[in-house]
């Protein structure tokens, strides 16, 4: 695959930033193997530039597909002449024309400062060495000379990776607090503050979610504190002796249940209740002020079963449960529930569980919280095996654009990816779609899927079915599997109906975009061979 040298600066400036830890690691490793009398470790400097220098590239293939398009370098406009001159920024990037001497330049930091890291301790060892032998400082070697217009370009490079290091992470920013929030922030810090003391949770929560929407930068980091201090609290419980820890995610899915109950049992009922809270809530209806707006939001795209160990063998029947928990109830938000009599086979071929929700927009304010628990059936009930027990979570990343990204979590008996979407500053949209006309065409499977512009690689599907059995109501409108997606409030939402003939494997397909909307509906009408099909999406903020 071929890079241009723009992509190729991306992906250094991300292994720059991303390999200080790594450096750290290696300055520690140095340490402790003076310590223990070892030689030093002997570095293959060719061997390791070429390793990073693929890792640079897998690193942008990632990133390429996270944001589902290719990144496209920009002419130098005025404008991004302007940001060049005040600082670099990731946003920045795409408007700067990079030369190879530049290119170049960014590889040599890298590599000049982990060299540096790694033999910093070895160099410390052999002068000391060297002064209790009574010999003389080892004398530097000149520098070797660079160009003009190579020192020029490492300067330039030295510059962007320092304003890089300062801007990352930085790329949102707080809305201007009026008089009226900050009266309003002052009063709900006082009511949750008071309510932590009383140990009454529900009215923290609610104070909390009240001074958050206050935009008080203070209330996010205050309910951090007050997380992991619950958090602490819990793990400073004794340990059952008799736990078994041979499976440690499951012992993690495990505690995180107990602060569950501990924490919010009192508020919100029993761990097993589902989100009494409905989509379309603000479609017909204005919101009261202040308590809906565009949020930040988790798309699901996909839960699969990724590998299988522990004497497990495909094909799989599985059942058990995968649900999201927010800020908003705690509740379940169901993603994907099957019982022991309605299990669903997978095998290596297609490991994806069939979502079913959510069943509203999932939110990020606090952690979201995926409880994973699957079981193998056997052929009797006392053999069933754990396939997953797990409980995965997400913070805010502080990203200013959406993106899709990879969970992984491996356990005992399996590994399980979870593929999601960090949506921002977005809406809810919830799907129908109806049959207006004719009938769906005699031998083809169908599948109905749904994408946002921003993250167009990834797709959403909305049902799959073969065998022509369209699972259409009396009133003509079909039974879709999923219908609750994600979109930003300035973002489009593509529908998409495909059919496909079992005969021939020829496809048709219809597919229609619709411009994102704070609340009402949008309408279009899809079409397949002699099947007229109308999409409803109906908007609504997501409630605060």
């Amino acid at each position: 695959m071929a890079f241009t040298l723009q992509e190729q600066f991306d992906a250094y400036v991300d292994l720059m930033a991303g390999g200080r830890e790594e450096m750290m690691m290696m300055d520690d490793e140095a340490a402790e193997r003076r310590k223990r009398g070892l030689a030093p470790k002997k570095k293959k400097k060719s061997a390791k530039k070429a390793a990073d220098l693929e890792w640079a590239r897998k690193s942008l293939e990632a990133e390429r597909a996270k944001v589902g398009s290719s990144i496209k370098p920009k002419t130098m406009t005025k404008e991004g002449k302007s940001k060049v001159d005040l600082g670099f920024s990731r946003g920045s990037r795409e408007g700067m024309a990079l030369t190879q001497e530049q290119l170049d330049a960014c590889i040599d930091l890298i590599f000049e400062e982990r060299d540096e890291v790694a033999t910093k301790g070895d160099e410390a060892a052999e002068e000391a060495e060297r002064r209790k032998r009574g010999l003389a400082p080892k004398t530097e070697k000149a520098a070797a000379r660079v160009s003009t217009k190579k020192a020029a370009a490492l300067e330039w490079a030295r510059k962007m990776l320092e304003d890089e290091s300062v801007n990352d992470g930085k790329c949102w920013e707080p809305r201007a607090m009026t008089k009226e929030d900050v009266a309003a922030a002052a009063v709900y810090r006082a009511k949750a503050e008071e309510a932590r003391r009383n140990h009454k949770r529900r009215e923290q929560h609610d104070a909390v979610t009240k001074w958050i929407a206050t935009g008080d930068p203070e209330a996010i980091q205050r309910c951090n504190k007050w997380m992991e201090e619950d958090i602490e609290a819990m793990r400073l419980k004794d340990i059952d002796p008799t736990e078994d820890l041979s499976d440690w995610e499951a012992v993690e899915a495990k505690r995180y249940r107990e602060f569950w109950e501990f924490l919010w049992a009192d508020s919100f009922g029993s761990w097993e209740d589902t989100t009494p809270i409905l989509p379309m809530r603000y479609t017909d209806e204005k919101p009261p002020r202040g308590t809906a707006y565009p949020v930040r939001t988790l798309q699901v795209f996909s839960v699969r079963v990724a590998a299988i160990k522990g004497g497990l063998d495909w094909p799989l029947d599985v059942y058990g449960i995968v649900a999201a928990r927010d800020s908003l109830d705690h509740n379940r938000n169901i993603i994907f529930h099957r019982t022991r009599d309605n299990c669903q086979t997978i095998d290596k071929k297609n490991p994806c569980l069939r979502l079913t929700g959510p069943t509203r927009a999932v939110v990020v304010v606090d952690p979201v919280y995926f409880e994973v628990n699957l079981r193998v059936k056997g052929k009797t009930e006392s053999a069933d095996r754990d396939l997953s027990y797990l409980a995965v979570y997400y913070r805010d990343s502080g990203s200013s654009e959406s993106y899709a990204f990879k969970n992984v979590s491996t356990s005992k008996l399996s590994t399980v990816a979870l593929m999601l979407g960090d949506i921002v500053h977005s809406v809810e949209a919830t799907i129908s779609v109806r049959v207006v006309r004719g009938e769906w065409p005699e031998g083809c499977r169908g599948l109905i899927f749904a994408n946002t512009a921003s993250i167009d690689a990834q797709k959403i599907e909305l049902l799959a079915f073969g065998d022509d059995k369209l699972p259409v109501a009396a009133n003509g409108m079909i039974k879709l599997s999923r219908r609750v997606v994600s979109v930003e409030a300035d973002g489009e939402l593509r529908v998409c109906v495909m059919a496909s003939s079992l005969e021939d494997q020829t496809v048709e397909r219809d597919s229609e975009a619709f411009k994102a909307k704070k609340s009402s509906r949008s309408r279009r009408i899809l079409e397949v061979h002699s099947c007229k099909l109308e999409v409803t999406i109906a908007w609504s903020f997501v409630p605060n």
